[in-house]
């Protein structure tokens, strides 16, 4: 009996001591959940010094890079422009001979000799002027050397920029998923903790939006000329006719040579930064609706030769890409020009309107046969 009562003591004793070991501490648990908040704020804050130190960087190199594309973009209009006058000889030449005969009137020179002397004479003077035929071919083919040289390491200079705006993006993105996982994890967080939250989404924000504000940092600190007068024209050609597009879309050339075939030297294979859109012509003698030469609002002259394009006021901050240079491909060739005009050009419906000097460079006579045709383009 005894030793009965005895075992229930101690099995009472046994059960009331329990509970007290096995019961949590209220307090251990909230100090807990502080620390793990402390560490996931500790963290994402890091991280996202760490993402603005390497932005930052990234920023510098696109930066570095501009003044090297500007610069290259500068000896590549030059370059361009010699080789366009260069084959602008040679197709003087061609024409000439074609209407005159001269092949045919320079032998018959030789031919028609009367003396030994006399046809001396006569093919010193033929060989003459083979000689200077010939070294117009070899300067046309040094100009053309030239030009894909410079235009090459412009492609490459480009594609790198790229690369590096391609690695900004995926900054802004990894500060957005630092405070996307912070939040997640601190959805309960205290007033001090969600101040910290928020100014982490700040900073998120902040690298989301620096590229938009610079653009219309410069768009506000450009001024249209108030001589313009193309940028209020009617267009040449109406949206109802068809679009034309790129023979060479899909071919996978990469020309790099006004007046080139996709076979000429070229390291603009890259895809990054192009775009692809309709492209119109206007201004000079074959354009009605525009004054011949016209002042575009840059202040620029728009004549028959311009070397100019257009872009639609649509275009969001269109005045910062005033001065660019952009690269334009179509039919497996390159040409460069200068953005120095805007215009409504179908209300954005078309993406470019190039100058004479620009559709010609591609081969084209007139505004009208250029028409509406789809170009890969990019600004540099």
């Amino acid at each position: 009996m005894i030793a009965g009562f005895m075992a229930i003591l101690l099995a009472c004793s046994l059960a009331a001591l329990a509970p007290v070991s096995a019961l949590a501490n209220p307090a251990d648990d909230a100090q807990a959940a502080v620390d793990d908040a402390q560490a996931t704020l500790d963290a994402a804050e890091s991280r996202m010094a760490e993402i603005n130190e390497e932005y930052e960087q990234l920023t510098a190199e696109v930066e570095r890079l501009q003044q090297q594309i500007d610069d290259t973009a500068a000896s590549a209009l030059e370059a361009q422009q010699a080789m366009l006058e260069g084959r602008s000889v040679l197709e003087s030449v061609a024409v000439g001979e074609y209407r005159d005969g001269s092949s045919l009137g320079l032998l018959g020179l030789v031919l028609d000799s009367k003396n030994f002397d006399d046809l001396l004479r006569n093919m010193e003077y033929v060989n003459q002027i083979m000689a200077y035929q010939a070294e117009e071919i070899a300067e046309q083919k040094e100009r053309k050397r030239a030009f894909d040289e410079v235009s090459d390491e412009l492609n490459a200079q480009k594609n790198e920029q790229e690369q590096a705006l391609a690695a900004q993006e995926e900054k802004r993105a990894q500060a957005e998923a630092v405070v996307q996982g912070a939040t997640e994890r601190l959805a309960g967080a205290k007033e001090d903790q969600a101040a910290r939250l928020a100014e982490l989404a700040a900073q998120a924000e902040a690298l989301r939006q620096q590229q938009a504000q610079a653009e219309a940092a410069a768009a506000d600190n450009v001024e249209e000329s108030p001589d313009a007068n193309t940028g209020d024209r009617e267009p040449v050609v109406s949206d109802d006719e068809p679009v034309t597009s790129d023979p060479d879309e899909g071919s996978g050339g990469s020309g790099s040579g006004s007046g080139s075939d996709s076979e000429s030297s070229g390291s603009g294979s890259s895809n990054e930064g192009w775009l692809s859109g309709t492209a119109s012509a206007y201004g000079g003698s074959t354009d009605p609706s525009t004054p011949n030469p016209g002042t575009t609002a840059t202040g620029a002259i728009c004549d028959d030769n311009s070397m100019g394009v257009a872009v639609p006021k649509s275009m969001p901050n269109y005045r910062s890409y005033f001065g660019r240079t952009v690269e334009i491909r179509y039919g497996g060739m390159t040409v460069y020009a200068t953005v120095n005009d805007c215009g409504s050009m179908g209300g954005g419906s078309r993406v470019l309107d190039l100058q004479p000097g620009v559709w010609k460079a591609f081969g084209f006579s007139s505004c009208r046969d250029w028409g509406l045709r789809t170009v890969k383009y990019r600004f540099l």
